[in-house]
């Protein structure tokens, strides 16, 4: 009987042992896939910050000027009045993008050429105004304002989207 127990016994701590160590062996796979799609959460919500902190640089400020022009408002959501891409020539739209930068208080790092004006006026005024500050109640947006309306919508749904990876990356470093 004493044989029969003690042999048991040793069933059991092998049988603990053999659990042990395919419990870690499981636990890996699943640490490292949780790491992994932690550090990605992690690089986003950089990226989204780092974008958040230049969202009123004038480089970004042309930039996001120069993808309307080019590529038109219709991601932005405006009501009524939506600017198709492609109103002014490709090698025009630098020019316009600076002119418009000083409408709202920046400067490109050059100088906007003497003619940006008269393209602007002749493209953009006729719906924004010649003076930058819009037309038709609001259809066309005022770009004299310091944050332009574009930009303060990206700026609202970059806040959503960190406030949201920030949750979740609280969350994972809970469980």
């Amino acid at each position: 009987m004493d044989k029969l127990l003690a042999f048991l016994i040793f069933l059991v701590i092998l049988y603990g042992v053999y659990n042990a160590q395919n419990k870690d062996k499981k636990k890996i796979p699943e640490t490292v896939e949780t790491c992994v799609s932690c550090k990605i959460e992690t690089e986003k919500l950089h990226l989204l910050e780092k974008e958040l902190q230049i969202l009123e640089t004038p480089h970004y400020v042309k930039q996001y000027i120069v993808d309307v022009i080019d590529h038109g408002s219709y991601t932005l959501g405006f009501p009524g009045g939506v600017m198709e891409g492609g109103y002014a020539e490709h090698e025009d739209v630098d020019k316009i993008a600076c002119y418009v930068l000083a409408l709202s208080g920046k400067q490109c790092e050059k100088p906007y050429p003497k003619d940006a004006q008269m393209f602007y006026t002749s493209i953009c005024g006729g719906c924004h105004g010649d003076d930058g500050k819009g037309l038709a109640g609001g259809n066309y947006p005022d770009l004299t304002q310091k944050k332009l309306l574009g930009l303060q919508r990206r700026e609202q749904a970059l806040k959503v989207k960190i406030k949201r990876l920030e949750k979740e990356e609280e969350h994972q470093h809970r469980h």
